[in-house]
C-alpha cells in the first residue's frame, strides 16, 4: 500500500503540468480539459495504481516538456534551467525517461528551422547550455554509477534492442516499422497484452477519447500546414517520440505496445484530446445566440466527460480489477491467514509455505502478514525443522503439491487439511494445521 500510494500521487502530481503544458500551447481551458480527461482516463490511471516505476515517466516528462517549450516560447532563460532540473531528476526514475534528451534535442531542432526562430536562434541555443549543465549535474550519481556498472544500467536496453538475450530473426527495419505501427494504433486497438497493468488487447482510450484524439491530431495537423508552427508539429512528433522505449523493442517486439514503455506519451496525447474537445465545445458557443443554447453547449460538454469517467471507471475498476486479480498470486490471503493464526494460538515464526513453481512470492506473505523482514519458504526436504518447533504448525502449500502433502502426513499424521477458498479460479490453497503435542503421565505422547 505504501508503495501505491507514492505512485499514485506521482501520477496525481503529473496532473498540474498537463494543465500548464496544455494553457501554454492553446488556453486555460485546453489545459483544464486535458487535466481532466487525464485524471479519469484508464491509462495513467492504471499504470499509476500497480505500485511500480512505470508513473515516473509522464511525471518528468510534464515538467520538462513545459518548462522547455515555455521557455522557448516566452524567452525565459531560467525556464531552460527548471527543464533541465527536471530532465535530470527523470533521469533517476524509471528507464524509459532516459530517451527523454532526444526529445529535448528534437524539439530545439524543430525550433531552430523554424520561422519563428528568426533572430533568436543564438539566444535559444546559448539558454540550451545551461540546460545542458543543470541536467548533467543532477544526473551525475546515475552516470559515475555506470561508468563502474554499465553493465547493469544498460541491460535492460541492451536486451531489448539487441541480441543480447534473445536472437533477433527478423529485419530490424522490419520489427521496428511494425512495432511503430502497433505503437500509433493502441489508442484505438490494442494496448498490448500485459495483464499486470493493463486490460490485454483493448484500447489504451475509451471511445469518446479516442475520437476526441482523432478529432485533435487533424487540428493541430490543419493548423501546421496552415501557419508552420514549430509547436504544432512537435506536439504530433512528440506522440510517437515518447513511445519509443516500447517501439524499439526489437529483440521483444511482443512486449511492444506496452502502457508503461509509452508512459510519457499520457502528455501530448491528453493535449491533444483536449484540443479536440475545446474546438467542438468553442464552436458550439460561438454559434450560440441565446442562453439557453449556451447552457445546452455545457450541458453537452459536461455530459461528454461524465460518460467518459463512467467508461473509464468500469475499466479500472472492475474489468481492470477482475482480471488483475484472476492472473495475480492471493499472497495477500496466505498472509491474513497466517496474520490470523499468529493472533489466536499461533505464532508468526511457526507457519510456513511451501514453495512451488509459478506460485506465490513467498517473500510478499510475509509483508502481507505484517513480518516483511521474514521469508516464509519451507522445501520439503526442510520438513524435518518442523520437529523442533513446539507448539501448534501451520504449512499452506498448492493443492496440486501433492508430494509435499503426502509428507507432511506421514511425519505429522495428526494434522487437518483445510482447503482455503479464495474466491478465484485457480487460487485457492491448502492449509495443514498441525495441533500442538500433548504429553501423557506415562511419557507417551498423543495428539
Amino acid at each position: 500500500m505504501s508503495l501505491k500510494i507514492g505512485t499514485a500521487l506521482a501520477g496525481f502530481l503529473t496532473l498540474p503540468y498537463i494543465y500548464l503544458l496544455g494553457k501554454e500551447l492553446r488556453n486555460k481551458w485546453v489545459g483544464i480539459i486535458a487535466f481532466l480527461f487525464a485524471g479519469i482516463a484508464y491509462w495513467p490511471n492504471v499504470i499509476s495504481r500497480v505500485g511500480l516505476r512505470f508513473p515516473l515517466y509522464p511525471l518528468f516528462v510534464a515538467p520538462t516538456l513545459f518548462y522547455l517549450i515555455r521557455g522557448i516560447r516566452q524567452k525565459r532563460k531560467n525556464d531552460f534551467i527548471y527543464c533541465g532540473i527536471a530532465l535530470g531528476l527523470g533521469l533517476h526514475g524509471y528507464s524509459s525517461t532516459r530517451f527523454l534528451p532526444i526529445i529535448v534535442v528534437v524539439a530545439i531542432l524543430l525550433f531552430l528551422i523554424h520561422k519563428q526562430s528568426k533572430g533568436i536562434r543564438n539566444q535559444t541555443i546559448n539558454a540550451f547550455i545551461p540546460l545542458v549543465i543543470a541536467s548533467f549535474i543532477i544526473f551525475l550519481p546515475l552516470f559515475k554509477y555506470a561508468l563502474v556498472n554499465p553493465d547493469m544500467v544498460g541491460y535492460r536496453m541492451m536486451t531489448r534492442l539487441t541480441s543480447t538475450e534473445r536472437e533477433i530473426t527478423q529485419p530490424v527495419v522490419e520489427i521496428f516499422l511494425k512495432n511503430l505501427w502497433n505503437a500509433e494504433t493502441m489508442f484505438f486497438y490494442s494496448n498490448g497484452g500485459t495483464w499486470v497493468h493493463s486490460i490485454p488487447n483493448r484500447p489504451a482510450l475509451d471511445t469518446i477519447s479516442t475520437g476526441l484524439y482523432l478529432l485533435g491530431t487533424m487540428i493541430v495537423l490543419i493548423q501546421y500546414i496552415k501557419k508552420r508552427n514549430w509547436d504544432d508539429i512537435f506536439l504530433l512528433i512528440s506522440v510517437p517520440l515518447l513511445m519509443m522505449p516500447s517501439i524499439l523493442s526489437i529483440a521483444f517486439p511482443d512486449e511492444n505496445p506496452s502502457l508503461n514503455r509509452t508512459g510519457g506519451a499520457i502528455i501530448p496525447v491528453f493535449i491533444i484530446i483536449a484540443i479536440g474537445l475545446e474546438r467542438i465545445l468553442f464552436s458550439l458557443w460561438r454559434v450560440s445566440e441565446m442562453k439557453r443554447y449556451i447552457f445546452l453547449t455545457i450541458i453537452i460538454g459536461l455530459g461528454i466527460l461524465f460518460f467518459s469517467a463512467g467508461n473509464n471507471f468500469d475499466l479500472v475498476f472492475n474489468q481492470f480489477d477482475k482480471q488483475f486479480m484472476a492472473g495475480a498470486w492471493n499472497t495477500s490471503q496466505i498472509g491474513s491467514v497466517i496474520k490470523g493464526f499468529s493472533q489466536s494460538t499461533g505464532n508468526l515464526d511457526s507457519a510456513f509455505v511451501v514453495p512451488s513453481p509459478h506460485w506465490v512470492d513467498t517473500r510478499l506473505v510475509g509483508i502481507n502478514a505484517g513480518y516483511p523482514t521474514k521469508d516464509y519458504a519451507l522445501w520439503p526436504d526442510q520438513f524435518d525443522q518442523l520437529l523442533m518447533i513446539d507448539g501448534e504448525k501451520l504449512i499452506i502449500l498448492k493443492p496440486d503439491n501433492s508430494e509435499a502433502l503426502n509428507q507432511l502426513r506421514i511425519m505429522f499424521p495428526n494434522g487437518i487439511l483445510y482447503n482455503f477458498d479464495s474466491g478465484y479460479d485457480g487460487k485457492d490453497f491448502y492449509i495443514y494445521h498441525i495441533p500442538p503435542k500433548i504429553f501423557m503421565d506415562d511419557s507417551s505422547i498423543v495428539p
